[in-house]
């Protein structure tokens, strides 16, 4: 395999977080979790923490797990009738990015060690199959689902079009999976049948809520605007929905201009195409190293802009290969409660909480708070579908519950998002973080201030921007529920 192909992949894995809008605040190791397995079901625990809490709550979301005598569609349960076989997508032992996402498979195996202890999902213990596609054998990964898996939850895969192998052993659809994913990255995926996700990501639709906050607390530094993506599909997807938000709000376009996706060792060229543009805020897609090396060219270069980017940016990574000061005043937004305001917000408390006392070593991040969501969302769904099936758990009865919910927060992780198909983009409320003193901190809104529409969150509930570049992208699997 040729370095530059290697390089390649490397980017491509990094734009996961950027297509997910999520970040990670951990270590890059590989370590934490059983490989393959997770812990199996418990004693079933009773009573409450002493405050009239259940064991099996979470944030809002009350005896998420527990004891019961649900079942598995016999023709679904991949051989396995007491026990829920899911499968986790992840990449986290490939060679060219070690540990990438690791995060999610630490929160899944944080998930289900809590969850089995609570007595498992209706009674039935989960235990974790380990899809680890490696990211270049997604192929084979998806040959164990098809194998092995009552569904798949809580992960996600950098190159996840590949899941669409069009092989009756090896292609999701046509092997009947159902899906709760932690993240989609293609249009291929993202808009497929057979899935539902708890924070939606359309590849024809986008929020321009983030845009109205930074014009109103930066009316100069909004005026225009310049976008530096590399050319790759999945970066090329985020940055037509950019500029599609930056002519919604009538961001002046300062120019569109590209780095090679091998990455490059002198951002001086990039940084003086920002500057000659006379742009003065910037729009980045790519992975946070990137950004803090051009930023800290711009800054060397005396540009004053400000840098308004994606989520994956909240990421000590970029502070630390902008350097604190010239990374100071760049602007991220989010969906998540900052972990720096854990102790305000007990759903994030409980997260690092649960995913610390059951995994070692542990990579505590947004991405792997999305993955906790998810799992969430599919213990809920199951126990409706429970309720309205008879007892029966099938994938095409949890897809439908959780479709079914139309305001969706994983107990107070996040801002509210609509899982269903019709669900509509996520970021119609977020919030914005600043790095300030080296640090990360909320920038907007105020928490109670007339701009909190509610926990800490700004909603701009009409902001929803057509991207016509990005239409027609999705594919709609065959005889697939949703």
């Amino acid at each position: 395999m040729s370095k530059t192909f290697m390089k390649l992949l490397a980017l491509i894995a990094a734009t996961t977080l950027v297509a997910a809008a999520c970040s990670a605040k951990g270590d890059d190791d590989a370590s934490g979790g059983d490989e393959g397995e997770s812990p199996g079901a418990e004693e079933a625990t009773s009573g409450d923490d002493g405050d009239g809490a259940s064991a099996a709550d979470f944030g809002d979301l009350s005896d998420v797990c527990g004891p019961g005598d649900l079942t598995i569609a016999a023709d679904e349960n991949a051989g396995s009738p007491d026990k829920l076989l899911i499968g986790v997508s992840n990449d986290r032992t490939s060679q060219i990015r070690p540990g990438l996402n690791k995060e999610m498979w630490d929160a899944s195996n944080a998930f289900v060690a809590w969850c089995n202890e609570q007595g498992g999902i209706g009674g039935l213990p989960i235990e974790i199959v380990d899809l680890d596609g490696k990211l270049l054998e997604v192929e084979t990964s998806m040959a164990r689902a098809c194998n092995g898996v009552f569904m798949m939850v809580g992960g996600g895969q950098v190159q996840d079009n590949l899941q669409f192998t069009g092989k009756p052993e090896s292609d999701f659809h046509e092997c009947g999976l159902a899906e709760i994913p932690g993240f989609t990255v293609s249009p291929e995926k993202s808009e497929s049948n057979g899935q539902v996700q708890p924070i939606p990501h359309p590849g024809a639709e986008i929020s321009s809520a983030w845009m109205k906050d930074f014009k109103k607390l930066y009316p100069d530094e909004s005026q225009s605007m310049t976008e530096v993506w590399g050319e790759l599909p999945a970066m090329e997807t985020i940055k037509n929905q950019t500029l599609a938000v930056m002519d919604s709000e009538d961001v002046e376009n300062a120019g569109v201009f590209t780095y090679p996706v091998t990455g490059q060792a002198d951002w001086t060229p990039s940084a003086q195409q920002v500057i000659g543009s006379g742009a003065t805020s910037l729009h980045f897609v790519g992975e946070p190293t990137n950004l803090g090396a051009l930023v800290k060219s711009l800054r060397e270069q005396g540009w004053e802009g400000v840098p308004m980017v994606e989520t994956n940016h909240y990421d000590q990574t970029f502070i630390d290969s902008a350097g604190a000061e010239n990374a100071e005043g760049s602007v991220m937004r989010s969906a998540f409660h900052p972990f720096e305001e854990a102790a305000d917000w007990p759903a994030t408390q409980q997260y690092i909480d649960i995913v610390n006392d059951n995994v070692d070593d542990p990579k505590i991040a947004v991405l792997g708070a999305q993955s906790f969501s998810a799992w969430l969302l599919f213990a809920e769904a199951a126990k409706a579908c429970g309720e309205s099936n008879d007892g029966e758990l099938s994938r095409e009865c949890i897809l439908t519950s959780a479709a079914d919910i139309d305001e969706w927060t994983g107990g107070g992780l996040h801002s509210p998002h609509d899982p269903g198909p019709e669900g509509g983009p996520s970021g119609t409320c977020g919030m914005l973080v600043v790095v300030k003193d080296g640090q990360f901190e909320r920038l907007f809104p105020e928490v109670g201030s007339d701009d909190d529409s509610g926990d800490g969150f700004s909603c701009h509930d009409e902001a929803v921007v057509a991207v016509p570049e990005n239409e027609g992208l999705g594919i709609i699997g065959p005889n697939q529920p949703i």
